[in-house]
């Protein structure tokens, strides 16, 4: 089993917006991989469905998914999501 680090900036950019890119790169993880750091470094921007789908893709990955230096603005997104997601 491996670790992986994709660094969202050089694989999309600073701008996180079509969620199509997202699920792309969760389904292009080879099957060995056993943890995937994502690295948010940079990150300018994240549309909410963008950050949906990076949800939707990490609770069904078969590996284990951390983020590091997810910017305030993002990790608000993320919680927003996974509140509303909650109150369902």
């Amino acid at each position: 089993m491996t670790e992986l680090t994709i660094i969202l900036q050089n694989e999309i950019g600073t701008d996180l917006g079509q969620r199509s890119k997202i699920e792309e790169i969760f389904q292009n993880i080879d099957s060995n991989t056993s943890k995937v750091t994502m690295d948010f470094a940079n990150t300018e921007f994240m549309g909410r469905s963008f950050a949906q789908e990076y949800l939707n893709q990490k609770h069904i990955a078969s590996f284990e998914v951390e983020e590091k230096n997810v910017p305030y603005e993002i990790q608000k997104m993320f919680d927003t999501i996974i509140t509303l997601n909650n109150k369902k």
